[in-house]
């Protein structure tokens, strides 16, 4: 009777360390899953404002084509008007 009571008190004395371990540890392992959670959103933040940025100089380099070109065409209607008025001024 003796000896079980000392294997039971052994016993949660044992548990107690055991849980204050636990409990320690816990916080511990609690922090390091909060930050894994944050740096796999500022990543995911990280990309999407890449890909936002790259959508943004799509856009821009897509108005500059456009406006490129339209001054292209103009040039070319310009330098028509001119040859016209050149014809014109040397048959009259």
């Amino acid at each position: 009777m003796n000896m079980m009571n000392g294997w039971l008190i052994l016993s949660i004395v044992a548990l107690l360390f055991l849980s204050m371990y636990v409990y320690a540890y816990i916080f511990v392992y609690f922090e390091r899953v909060k930050n894994k959670k944050k740096k796999k959103l500022e990543l995911l933040n990280e990309e999407l404002r890449q890909q936002e940025k790259i959508r943004k100089q799509e856009l821009i380099d897509e108005k500059v084509n456009k406006i490129a070109n339209r001054s292209k065409q103009i040039k070319e209607e310009l330098r028509r008007l001119e040859e016209m008025k050149k014809a014109r001024v040397s048959t009259s």
